[in-house]
């Protein structure tokens, strides 16, 4: 028997709406913003490829590509200058590589619902 899952969009809109009302307010703004940013790219890319707007665009976020990239990198230089390994790369002779972690005190539901 052969089963179709037929959702109308006015009941998706719903759910994604229903869903994005129930985020906190911070995590609201940050979507919006996001999707926002990633439109109006996707529009600049597609009608004013070539245009000053969309040098300044690209100019504007190539900073602050570089700008955190220097940050991340600095950490990890001064990291390594410490004497810090933020892997936990040190390989010493053992019987296993295996490394064991303590069971989530909630229940393996609980941690299959919540891994990060």
């Amino acid at each position: 028997m052969r089963f179709a899952l037929l959702v109308g969009v006015s009941e998706v809109w719903g759910r994604v709406g229903h869903w994005f009302a129930g985020l906190p307010t911070y995590k609201q703004v940050l979507l919006a913003v996001a999707t926002t940013m990633f439109v109006v790219e996707l529009i600049l890319r597609r009608f004013a490829r070539g245009t000053p707007l969309y040098k300044k665009w690209t100019a504007f976020f190539e900073g602050i590509g570089a700008f955190w990239s220097a940050i991340i990198l600095s950490l990890v230089y001064f990291m390594k200058l410490l004497g810090k390994d933020l892997l936990d790369r040190r390989l010493k002779a053992e019987p296993s590589f295996w490394r064991t972690h303590e069971p989530n005190p909630l229940g393996p539901l609980a941690a299959a619902r919540h891994q990060f």
